[in-house]
């Protein structure tokens, strides 16, 4: 298992690399990151120059990623050009936010759709899996942005409106007054984990579904009925067992892909996360903050990608030993 998990580790490694220069590129690309400073009559020339050379501008390309890549992985990564504080942390305490928003997504909607795609294919074609199917058709057509719009609309201005009942909120983390209260944080984080368990749990349903179909359908399972086994048993021990490999996989990598929908929905219910960093700093041309934040989430994807692939080997030993 060791030398399977290094094997996976030395593949990562390029993946990564490969990923910050594509990084470093896309946002090199946006143009002169001190064009907004130049134009300020209050920042002097000299403040530019020491800019230029801080972030080493005053470099060629190839030696600028190089430069800004060794301070990466030292861990400077300079100073916000708006805030003026300090970059890794304002992606630290964003990544906290993002972290515990994300995991309680992950965890809900992974239980929510282990139970859905089992009991649907238990009861394969009865009234509950024709209604998981719709469900699922729902949530794959349902677009994030707009199904937490509606979210905003329906479970907190109307209840308020309609019945004088604030049972949700829409904006930040903690109230004024509230912070570090559970049941306040708890009514900030629902509609956002509601908002971005929609999508996931419509396909890993699905993809769930299909998995458990396949092991009732094998041999092993059909014997394990001819030998009296009880039915319980038969889908807790042999069919789930074996059905489970797949779906932890694609929950795996999918936890991954999941930034991309963080990012909006954060926007949205301004949250406090990567995704309300990332919009605050492309509408304010910060530099600093956008590689940093791009290089992170690049390192986020190939983790999970990682992650997928030791969960998939410790799973099923016939990957790990190939």
């Amino acid at each position: 298992m060791i030398g399977y998990v290094a094997r996976r580790l030395v593949v990562s490694v390029p993946v990564v690399l490969l990923a910050t220069i594509v990084v470093f590129a896309l946002v090199s690309a946006r143009g002169d990151p001190l064009q907004d400073l130049r134009h300020r009559p209050n920042v002097s020339h000299q403040t530019i120059r020491n800019l230029e050379h801080e972030y080493h501008l005053d470099k060629s390309a190839p030696e600028q990623y190089v430069l800004w890549l060794k301070d990466f992985v030292r861990g400077d990564w300079g100073q916000s050009f708006r805030t003026d504080r300090p970059v890794r942390a304002m992606i630290g305490e964003a990544t906290v936010n993002t972290l515990l928003l994300m995991g309680t997504v992950v965890a809900l909607g992974t239980l929510f759709a282990l139970l859905i795609g089992v009991v649907s294919a238990v009861r394969q074609y009865s009234a509950f899996d024709y209604a998981a199917t719709g469900f699922s058709y729902f949530g794959f057509s349902m677009p994030d942005f707009w199904f937490a719009l509606l979210l905003q609309l329906v479970l907190v201005v109307v209840l308020r409106e309609q019945l004088g009942v604030r049972l949700f909120y829409t904006q930040g983390k903690f109230s004024v007054g509230h912070e570090g209260e559970l049941g306040n944080l708890l009514q900030h984080m629902a509609l956002p984990v509601i908002t971005l368990m929609l999508t996931s749990v419509a396909a890993w349903s699905r993809y769930q579904r299909d998995s458990m179909l396949e092991a009732l359908r094998t041999d092993y399972v059909r014997t394990a009925r001819a030998k009296g086994v009880p039915r319980g048993q038969v889908i807790r021990r042999h069919a789930l067992r074996n059905a489970l490999v797949p779906f932890v996989t694609v929950v795996a990598v999918d936890a991954g892909v999941l930034l991309g929908g963080v990012v909006v929905v954060e926007r949205i219910f301004a949250w406090p996360g990567l995704g309300l960093v990332f919009f605050q700093a492309l509408d304010r041309a910060d530099y600093p903050v956008l590689l940093a934040w791009m290089a992170v989430a690049a390192v986020f994807v190939v983790l999970f990608n990682l992650l997928a692939d030791v969960l998939y080997g410790v799973l099923d030993p016939r990957i790990r030993t190939a």
